[in-house]
């Protein structure tokens, strides 16, 4: 189905307030919701295949704690999960394109405007470069 609500998330504090938010738009517009995690190590030299697949495996278990986060809020709101062998901002991109997203939800980037300058901004990155709407959700 076209027009999915795709969410960025991470586990982190920001990641799950965009949740709620996001449970919310998906059941209002009747819309099933992506839950994207991208686990791509970012490139330190080496071999990091194993670092992949540990932290795909740390992805699994985020989202399915996020599916059953979704279900006690809305168990209306049907839910897939995406794990994408990609970094987040891509991932998260790469998937609003595949499923023809009616919106990306985000939490907004922790840690300050030095470490978005010096790390990048998932949620910077997607603001600027997405083609679809993007709801970012603050930090409460």
């Amino acid at each position: 189905m076209a027009g999915e609500i795709v969410l960025g998330y991470d586990g982190e504090e920001g990641s799950q307030a965009a949740l709620r938010t996001a449970v919310t738009v998906a059941g209002a517009f009747h819309r099933p919701l992506v839950i994207v995690f991208g686990y791509a190590p970012a490139p330190i030299g080496g071999e990091v295949a194993d670092l992949a697949r540990a932290v795909e495996d740390i992805g699994k278990q985020i989202t399915s704690a996020a599916v059953n986060a979704v279900k006690e809020l809305d168990a209306s709101v049907t839910t897939e999960v995406a794990l994408v062998n990609d970094r987040p901002a891509e991932a998260i991109l790469r998937a609003a394109d595949q499923y023809d997203a009616f919106a990306i939800i985000v939490g907004a980037a922790g840690g300050g405007p030095l470490r978005g300058a010096l790390l990048g901004s998932t949620t910077y990155q997607i603001v600027h470069r997405s083609t679809r709407p993007v709801v970012v959700v603050p930090t409460p």
